[in-house]
This record gives structure tokens, C-alpha cells and sequence, in this order.
């Protein structure tokens, strides 16, 4: 029989969480599922972990492990559970976060009651108590037509959470659309949902909390708040940033730009506070003209002001981006001792 629901799980270095979030996904109770684990060369027994519930749990014998031949990082792994997956909808799973018993059949329910290509449910961050930490919940919601989707998502960012977990895909959609996650090592998952939310045409969300993000200081999502950054890791992330702000500029008279680029503008804006902030820890340091690269804004202040939305705000990143880098930066220097955001 044809299986359903794939759910996958790229794995590396999750000796710690594995076998918590392994069994979370098999405690499902939707029964058609196979659960598609690509480990990346960890080396630190995760795999003796997942070999083991193979052996032992009821549902072993639908979990699915493949082995890369190197490390080759998340976006490899996300992309080799697209090719590999044989459900025909697609969720992904983080190993190192648990889902609710019902979150797959929550989602299924939605997505299959509207004929929609995704599903989104709601979801929490706790801590390893499992305290909440925040909620984010979505409204009972369903979205039809060409960028209705990208509209809402854009504009309630605060609603529509860029991680790609947590959303029941189809996944014969997904490869027609031809998207697959960028080489990058942070951020991937925010590229992949920014491009993915513009080719949806029917889309659900559900209030249900279906997902739970467990905050591990350690973990690679929390690189940016940690006191010590890396240079390659912002560089990393301007690259992100600046991949979506160009590909905005073959879409411009669309209704979600003038929130998108509002969006990518002000991630950068913070990039460049937290830059600030932290500036004595990145080694080699951040020189202007990278800081130049962050501000980067894709549209001429023509485009700008012919915007149905988001006009002045996306006027002054413009201004941000064309004034000379040490005008900027005292101006994001004044603004945030003002909010005092440093």
C-alpha cells in the first residue's frame, strides 16, 4: 500500500535528543507513515540510538535509515529526504524536538478536508522542563488563490514562523515547484519557506499546537544570541538575506513585496545591531563595506513609493542602504541607544 505520510529527520550530533524526538514521531496516531532518517555522519551514537528503536519498537520496522557518505549539512540532508521520501505528503521533524501524538493526523485532516498543498500547524518553545516558553498560535485559516498565502505570511510575521517544520506538505507540489533548500548552513529553512509560501496556492493552518521546539542553548538556531559569533556565520547569514532580496526584484508589482522586503530589511537592520553589540567577539572583524552588504535594498525609491503597503518604512531602509555606510551606521547607532537595543 501506498504510504501517506513521510516524516523526515536529517540527524547529526543528536545523541542527546534523538531518541525523545524518534519516539515522539512514533507515537503517532496516524498509522500510515514512514519515518526517513539521513544520518550526517555524527559519529556520537545517535545512530546506535535509531538502530536500536529499529530492533525494539512496535513501528521499527517503518523507520528508514539512510547514511551520507560525508557530513554534508542540513540543507543536503533536507533536500536527500525530498528525493528519497515514498509518502505522498511530507513533514519535517528536527531531531532534537517533539511533536504532539496527533500532530500528524491534526494536519492530515486539514490539508486533505480543503484540498490544500500545505498544512501549518501552531507550536510552542519550552525548555528541557518543558516549561513553555512562548506560543505561537495560528488562527483557523484557510487561504486560496495566487500569493493569498505569501500576503497573509509576510505581513503576520509574528504568526507565520519561518522554520520549515511544523507543516504537512505535498509533496508531488513540492517537487513540481521545483524548490529545493539552499547550501547554507543557517537560515536554509527561511529561504526554503519564503519561496515555497510564494508558489502556494491553497494552504491550511490550525490553532492545534502540533510541534514543540525545545530550547538547547547549544543548539545551531541560537548561534546569533549566543555572546561569541563567528564571522563565517554572519557572512552566512547576509548571504541568506541577500539570495531572497534579489529574488524579489523579478516579482515587485506583486502584493506580498512590500511586506517581504520590509521583513528582509529589518532582519538586516537587527543583523547589523546585533553586529554592534558583539562586535568586540566576531574575529575577523565586520568591515563597512560588509556592513554595506547587509543594508543591501533590491528596489529603486521609485518602486518604493508606488507600494500599496509598508511605503515609509520600506523608504527608510532605501535610505539606509544609499546613505554612505558610516551615515547608516550612526544612524542605526542613535536609533538603538534611543530603544536602547544595545
Amino acid at each position: 500500500m501506498k504510504t501517506e505520510v513521510t516524516i523526515g529527520i536529517p540527524v547529526y550530533k543528536s545523541v542527546n535528543y534523538i531518541e525523545q524526538t524518534l519516539l515522539s514521531a512514533l507515537s503517532q496516531t496516524f498509522l500510515s507513515i514512514e519515518f526517513l532518517i539521513i544520518d550526517d555522519c555524527g559519529n556520537d551514537g545517535s545512530v546506535d540510538l535509531i538502530r536500536s528503536l529499529q530492533l525494539n519498537h512496535p513501528r521499527g520496522n517503518e523507520i528508514r535509515l539512510i547514511h551520507n557518505d560525508i557530513n554534508r549539512g542540513v540543507s543536503y540532508c533536507r533536500n536527500r529526504i525530498i528525493d528519497e521520501a515514498k509518502g505522498t505528503f511530507l513533514y519535517f521533524l528536527d531531531s532534537d524536538d517533539v511533536i504532539e501524538p496527533d500532530a500528524i493526523h491534526v494536519l492530515y485532516q486539514s490539508l486533505v478536508a480543503k484540498n490544500a498543498q500545505i498544512s501549518y500547524g501552531s507550536y510552542e518553545i519550552i525548555d528541557n522542563s518543558r516549561n513553555v516558553i512562548h506560543k505561537y498560535q495560528k488562527p483557523s485559516l484557510f487561504l486560496e488563490g495566487d500569493y493569498k498565502l505569501a500576503t497573509f505570511a509576510f505581513k503576520n510575521i509574528n504568526i507565520f514562523h519561518v522554520s520549515v517544520c511544523n507543516s504537512l506538505i505535498n509533496l508531488g507540489f513540492l517537487k513540481e515547484t521545483g524548490i529545493r533548500f539552499i547550501d547554507a548552513s543557517y537560515w536554509e529553512d527561511m529561504a526554503f519557506s519564503t519561496e515555497f509560501a510564494i508558489k502556494v496556492k491553497r494552504a491550511v493552518m490550525v490553532p492545534n499546537v502540533t510541534y514543540h521546539y525545545i530550547h538547547h542553548p547549544d543548539s545551531l538556531s541560537h548561534l546569533m544570541k549566543q555572546e561569541k559569533c563567528l564571522r563565517d556565520e554572519i557572512i552566512n547569514n547576509i548571504n541568506v538575506l541577500n539570495y531572497l532580496k534579489n529574488k524579489t526584484l523579478t516579482t515587485k508589482d506583486r502584493e506580498y513585496v512590500p511586506f517581504l522586503c520590509f521583513n528582509l530589511g529589518l532582519n538586516s537592520f537587527y543583523m547589523v545591531c546585533n553586529i554592534l553589540k558583539k562586535k568586540r567577539f566576531i574575529n575577523p572583524p565586520i568591515c563597512l563595506r560588509e556592513i554595506g552588504t547587509i543594508l543591501y535594498f533590491p528596489y529603486s525609491l521609485c518602486d518604493v513609493l508606488h507600494f500599496k503597503e509598508r511605503k515609509v518604512s520600506n523608504a527608510l531602509l532605501w535610505f539606509l542602504n544609499v546613505m554612505p555606510v558610516s551615515f547608516s551606521l550612526f544612524a542605526i547607532k542613535t536609533f538603538v541607544a534611543i530603544r536602547k537595543l544595545i
